[in-house]
């Protein structure tokens, strides 16, 4: 099983117990890496797995400057290229004061700044918490990937967690080191919630977790003292979760991983075609019982070879090293051609990343040459269509993610800030791009053609133009429309 890299003042994160949540978040450490270009041990061990280890050091090191994962989940991360509107349509005028806009708790936090990476790690990831806590007065946002993660499902709702176990490096001023803790929230009985940390300690061989709940948050968390409350008082998790699809599961780790792989196996391509360029890209030149005129032993007669300086204008004169005679073969001249294709390899690789890409939900048209030159690879460039449809995909669940961190934040606000913030009712509005110049004229042209033939009325009209829109929505905008003309025809 693929462990980090350890360092000496860090210990290695430890497996969970159970062999099954071992290997989710072994597969998703994996992606972690992958995502944040810690990955070099990894692409070492795809190696192991395709040559031997003296063909490992004849390649050289390993060429990291493709990872058509990264990439396109890079180019899907569009939902939040601006912040999002929030509002509370039913909450008392003046409540929300303070906590939404520019100037509120939620900007001043930096909400919608990190949910750019919060978005890149769901979509990498599958799955992606997010903590929200308070420290000295201030709300504060922590990403916690789901290879640190462990949870059990709400059995009304088996997508969000009622019990959650996250594995957090701490400082022990005991042992004066760094060591792995969990820190273990469960809500299952709101009549004793839990919040403790716990110690993994191996004697003789068996693992057993300590309560250092006391040595590390100062006393007990649990029960009439758990800190996670609404104004009602009723428990609840500091952690909202974000799906990168609504599939009915807490996590869905191993979606798509065959772009994981595919990732994995283009690297060692590229780091073939880099040993190509390098060591087999040139002819192989060889001589064959012959040797440099005048460069030969004291006694003239032992073989020997020396390195000659020559340019274009120089006559190279060679005599044969022994004299031919019968059963003699003279002296030959000759060059074995290069190894590989150069030209040929890269596009053969380049062709392999971009069939990876149309698995993350590319459109093939948005994975385009960088130049005509066939060498030059592929590159990501997504349409402005193919982003809308990104942002459309990933809204439905990316919309519970955001209201359930802004519920979370409310509630910790009334709780430690003295504020009286609606803790539910929340509605979110995420910016969509723009059409561009092009798109606009042929969608009214599109429209106006459908209108004409009758094909197409202006409610439904507004509808297309305006997808925000429902019927009713459509509706009032045309009756606005026809009071506003008549005023101006006044």
């Amino acid at each position: 099983m693929k462990t980090e890299i350890a360092y000496p003042e860090l210990p290695t994160m430890p497996t969970w117990p159970d062999p099954l949540e071992a290997d989710r978040a072994d597969h998703t450490a994996l992606r972690r890496r992958m995502l944040t270009g810690t990955w070099y041990a990894d692409i070492y061990d795809e190696l192991e797995r395709h040559i031997s280890g003296a063909r490992q050091v004849a390649w050289g090191d390993p060429d990291m400057s493709s990872n058509i994962f990264r990439e396109t989940t890079k180019a899907l991360t569009a939902l939040y290229q601006r912040p999002p509107t929030v509002e509370n349509p039913n909450a008392m005028e003046g409540s929300t004061k303070g906590f939404l806009g520019n100037d509120g708790i939620l900007a001043r936090a930096g909400l919608w700044a990190i949910m750019k990476r919060v978005q890149f790690f769901t979509i990498g990831l599958r799955e992606c918490f997010l903590r929200v806590d308070i420290s000295g007065g201030k709300i504060s946002y922590r990403i916690v990937t789901p290879d640190v993660v462990t949870a059990m499902p709400s059995p009304h709702d088996p997508q969000v967690p009622i019990s959650i176990k996250e594995m957090r490096l701490r400082y022990n001023e005991l042992t004066k080191k760094k060591e792995w803790t969990i820190d273990h929230l469960d809500i299952s009985n709101p009549e004793n919630p839990i919040y403790e940390v716990l110690i993994l300690q191996n004697k003789d061989g068996v693992e057993t977790y300590q309560d250092a709940t006391d040595q590390f948050l100062g006393s007990s968390m649990s029960g009439a003292n758990y800190p996670y409350r609404d104004m009602d008082g009723v428990p609840f998790l500091p952690y909202s979760i974000y799906h990168a699809e609504m599939t009915g599961q807490l996590f869905d780790p191993f979606y798509n991983a065959e772009l994981v792989k595919g990732s994995l196996s283009a690297t060692v391509f590229y780091t073939y075609f880099a040993h190509l360029m390098r060591d087999c890209a040139h002819p192989q030149r060889y001589i064959f019982n012959a040797r440099l005129a005048g460069v030969s032993s004291a006694d003239g007669r032992t073989p020997n070879t020396a390195h000659v300086d020559s340019d274009p204008a120089s006559i190279m004169v060679f005599e044969p090293i022994a004299e031919v005679g019968e059963g003699q073969t003279p002296g030959q001249f000759g060059q074995f051609q290069p190894g590989g294709d150069v030209e040929k390899t890269l596009t053969s690789v380049t062709t392999y990343e971009r069939r990876l890409a149309t698995l993350a939900g590319i459109n093939p048209a948005d994975v385009q040459k960088m130049s005509g030159d066939p060498r030059s690879g592929y590159a990501i460039a997504i349409s402005r269509s193919s982003l809308r449809e990104a942002q459309a995909e990933y809204t439905p669940s990316f919309r519970l993610g955001d209201l359930a961190t802004i519920e979370i934040t409310a509630k910790l606000c009334n709780r430690y800030l003295d504020t009286r913030y609606p803790e539910s009712g929340y509605e979110i509005a995420y910016y969509e791009l723009p059409l561009s110049p092009e798109e606009q004229k042929a969608m009214r042209e599109d429209i106006n053609n459908k209108i004409d033939r009758g094909l197409m009325s202006a409610i439904q009209a507004v509808m297309v133009m305006y997808p925000q829109y429902d019927r009713d929505d459509a509706e009032r905008y045309l009756r606005q429309v026809q009071l506003d003309n008549l005023k101006l025809q006044m």
